[in-house]
């Protein structure tokens, strides 16, 4: 399917998982697709040709481009790049990311420093390089890939729940501060799903505090075995409903876009959202800002 309008979509973390889904049903969508990854010409050279394999077989407008999200050189010279040969860029999809899982007290604050320093930070970053262009054209739209995990709480996750918090109050102020430049903002927050990301699990490095927690960090075994009785149903642990999630996103007009959007299963999230919006709103009202939280169609978005 052909959509009518177009658009230019910078993906990161496109290697697989999510990202490679999302680059791939945008691309046979019509629309023009920057899949970003990290060492595209070593580490990840395979995943990039697989890429631009799709491309060709698929006849789509789909091209590999290197963004570390860690490094703020990186991002800048993608995205300058693909200003000069689109002229702009209407959606950016942040979706690179990392899982840090174990004992909160047992990881270093060096590796406290990783988990936020891709799974927030680098959205900071790739936000900065692209917002001035979306203001300039009036419309945009900055998708962020949240998690379940940062409204409600699994034991041994604390530090990327941490930076999934994070990242949910950046794009929701976003939201207000973006609206009146026709630039919209929104989360899209997956429960668990079986992709690459839990496969490259990162654990805690002060194994002698792990070891001190006993008991308590055996439970870790039940929480895992949980998630993965979830994985084993079926159609909830499909990656594609992500994809599918943000393609509807895109889809859907300037305005009318929901601020959040849980997909898979929810813990009681979609439940937390409602509940909080209303609040929210109370917030808003008291702050005498109502207006924000409606985004201005000057353009297209």
């Amino acid at each position: 399917m052909v959509v009518q309008e177009k658009k230019v979509i910078l993906i990161t973390g496109s290697s697989s998982g999510f990202g490679r889904l999302t680059a791939e049903t945008l691309a046979k969508d019509g629309h023009v697709v920057y899949a970003s990854l990290r060492n595209a010409g070593g580490r990840n050279k395979g995943f990039a040709k697989e890429l631009e394999k799709f491309a060709q077989v698929n006849n789509a407008s789909l091209k590999v481009i290197e963004i570390d999200v860690t490094k703020t050189n990186s991002i800048d010279k993608a995205v300058k790049q693909i200003i000069k040969e689109q002229g702009r860029i209407d959606v950016l999809v942040n979706n690179a990311g990392t899982l840090y899982a174990g004992i909160t007290e047992a990881f270093t604050d060096e590796q406290a420093y990783e988990q936020i320093n891709t799974n927030f930070l680098g959205v900071v970053r790739c936000n900065r390089a692209v917002l001035p262009y979306m203001r300039k054209q009036e419309s945009g739209l900055l998708v962020h890939i949240s998690s379940i995990l940062g409204r409600v709480i699994f034991p041994f996750f604390g530090i990327y729940s941490a930076s999934k918090y994070a990242l949910e109050a950046l794009a929701e102020t976003y939201r207000y501060e973006l609206s009146s430049f026709g630039v919209d903002s929104v989360l899209i927050e997956p429960g668990p799903f079986e992709t690459e990301i839990g496969k490259k699990l990162h654990v805690e490095s002060d194994a002698a505090t792990r070891t001190a927690y006993g008991a308590v960090g055996e439970l870790q075994g039940k929480i895992f075995g949980a998630v993965g009785d979830i994985l084993s149903k079926g159609q909830v642990a499909n990656p594609q409903q992500v994809a599918d999630a943000i393609k509807q996103l895109i889809d859907t007009p300037s305005g009318q876009r929901p601020l959040r959007t849980v997909v898979g299963e929810d813990f009681y999230t979609q439940q937390v959202n409602e509940n909080v919006d209303v609040l929210q709103a109370k917030v808003l009202s008291a702050l005498s800002v109502s207006g924000l939280a409606k985004v201005k169609t000057k353009t297209k978005a």
